[in-house]
């Protein structure tokens, strides 16, 4: 199955199918199996859930902030951490060509929600840039878990 094979059967909206494009941007043959589209999908959304926990760090240490605003961004260091651990789960599953052992639909579900706990920590802050960092990493994992149902995972 080619990129845009799987993207299109994969995502359901055009932003989606264009984050699916760009996901797999370096994957560099015209055809492949689709364990391996589900795996640099889920290893984008790892990427993605580094920097933006990387960010919330930096945030948390500014001095200045009010004490909500640190504890909101301590809260989002905890919601990747754990999400981190959700989606590398993920990655060992694919990696070992476990789709279909236990529920790793409900894998993939648990760390998007996860990342949307941040989200519900960051959104009432006034104009935080951590909330379309945190808005992208939802995308990323969605995106990894339409991917990953190409494998059978529900």
């Amino acid at each position: 199955m080619t990129v845009e094979g799987a993207c299109q059967k994969a995502t359901g909206t055009l932003l989606m199918y264009e984050l699916c494009k760009d996901a797999m941007r370096d994957v560099s043959y015209p055809s492949n199996a689709v364990d391996l589209y589900a795996l640099v999908a889920a290893k984008r959304a790892l990427a993605s859930f580094a920097d933006t926990a990387r960010s919330a760090d930096v945030l948390r240490g500014n001095g200045s902030l009010p004490g909500a605003e640190r504890d909101a961004y301590a809260a989002c260091e905890e919601s990747y951490r754990e999400a981190t651990g959700t989606l590398d789960g993920v990655v060992a599953a694919v990696a070992g060509c476990r789709f279909l052992d236990g529920d790793l639909g409900q894998v993939y579900r648990d760390g998007i929600a996860q990342v949307e706990s941040c989200r519900d920590r960051v959104r009432d802050l006034p104009s935080s840039p951590l909330y379309a960092r945190n808005l992208v990493d939802r995308n990323l994992a969605v995106l990894a878990y339409f991917v990953g149902r190409l494998l059978g995972v529900r």
